[in-house]
């Protein structure tokens, strides 16, 4: 009885795994390095099938192109099918090993294994050799020239034409201020330049060279405008001497004369006026002014 029983489950066995059948082909077995085999896969089982990881599966054979696997079920089997191609870029014979398939019941099913040599490709000899040629020289074209051509030229236009329009703004500008400035009248341009100073209080803060400084540069610059004379870079004796020859009033001029000479005194730290003494020299300032254009007016109406 026992022998019968294992009879039967022999023969069990061998109907279960008949039903699973793997099929491997390529459409060749030698091809050149770097050439493309394409293999077929085909599984057919009554049960479920893990597929294996072929581009592991296969090395040293490389996968160039893997497809997706198909399934369908044709008289209650399961049908898988996937196609691959493989190459190889060393010559030499490569053995495509035998590929597991495994079902969810814990049985492994194997492909054949298949056999491929890969050639070195052929040289061909029948040609010469020849040494490698220098580059070809073309000749100018101008007609491919001709777009970049004009858009240097442009370009330059453009730069040049620029640079001309901001030359001419500028210059208009200097010339507006210019005129700007000489429609003030001396007088009232020296008034505007002290009440600036005044309103500074240098003094106060200490800066009282600066104070004298600013102050014969307002005076001098009146001279310059009222008497159409150079007297900035004219020390005092010389500003006092041309001022003598104008037919100014001796006390004006002596007026003009202390205030010049204590601000050199100032700029040159030989002396420190006090703050009574310096609103005494701002006055004076303001009637120098005031008296020497009183002066020129007259002048001018005799």
């Amino acid at each position: 009885m026992k022998r019968f029983l294992y009879i039967f489950a022999l023969f069990i066995s061998a109907f279960t795994i008949a039903q699973t059948e793997v099929k491997i082909s390529a459409d060749t077995n030698q091809a050149f390095i770097g050439d493309i085999i394409n293999v077929n896969l085909q599984v057919h089982s009554s049960e479920q099938i893990l597929w294996p990881d072929i581009e592991e599966a296969i090395a040293p054979l490389e996968v160039q192109k893997l497809g997706s696997i198909d399934s369908s079920s044709v008289k209650r089997k399961n049908v898988y099918h996937q196609n691959l191609a493989v190459q190889q870029f060393d010559t030499g014979h490569f053995v495509l090993p035998q590929l597991p398939f495994v079902s969810l019941q814990g049985d492994t099913f194997y492909s054949d294994s298949l056999a491929f040599s890969f050639l070195a490709v052929p040289l061909d000899t029948t040609n010469a050799i020849f040494d490698i040629k220098e580059p070809e020289k073309v000749p100018f074209n101008f007609t491919e020239a001709k777009p970049y051509i004009y858009g240097f030229i442009t370009l330059i236009a453009l730069i040049a034409l620029l640079y001309y329009f901001i030359r001419r703004f500028n210059k208009k500008d200097e010339t507006i201020e210019e005129e700007v400035i000489e429609l003030i009248p001396c007088e009232i341009e020296a008034i505007s330049a002290l009440n600036n100073l005044e309103s500074q209080a240098l003094c106060k803060n200490g800066l009282v060279k600066e104070h004298y400084v600013q102050l014969t540069e307002i005076l001098r610059r009146y001279f310059d405008r009222e008497y159409e004379i150079d007297t900035l870079e004219s020390t005092t004796d010389e500003i006092i001497e041309i001022l003598s020859t104008m037919k100014l009033d001796s006390v004006l001029v002596n007026d003009i004369s202390d205030l010049l000479t204590e601000a050199d005194f100032v700029k040159f730290a030989k002396s420190k006026p006090d703050k009574k003494t310096n609103g005494v020299f701002m006055r004076k300032s303001y009637a120098i002014v005031d008296d020497c254009h009183k002066m020129k007016e007259e002048e001018r109406d005799v």
